[in-house]
């Protein structure tokens, strides 16, 4: 079993969400997140995903369980949609491990 973890623009959660239903993950959790940045100056990796203390980043973390094969189709539509997309701030995706559980 592995926890997926996806970071989205608000502008993208749509297309998210339709990754999501292509690909049958019906069961998944999110919640949306403001992100801040002490100084947003466009240079550092992650500047594109925070806003400054004065205008936050609006952005979603969606989270489910799956089994390898479903986590690593999720991983490969979730990159495929970042090479077709020109915005600044791509669908971001992590898989952790599960190796206990109760």
């Amino acid at each position: 079993m592995k926890f997926v973890i996806i970071q989205s623009a608000e502008a993208y959660h749509h297309e998210l969400e339709q990754i999501f239903r292509d690909i049958k993950i019906n069961s998944y959790s999110e919640l949306p997140v403001d992100g801040f940045m002490e100084s947003a100056d466009g240079n550092s990796d992650i500047s594109n995903w925070f806003g400054s203390s004065k205008n936050p980043y609006r952005y979603f973390i969606s989270f489910t369980f799956l089994d390898e094969e479903k986590a690593d189709e999720l991983l490969a539509r979730v990159k495929a949609f970042n090479e077709e997309t020109e915005g600044v701030s791509p669908l971001s995706a992590f898989i952790s491990a599960i190796e206990k559980f109760v």
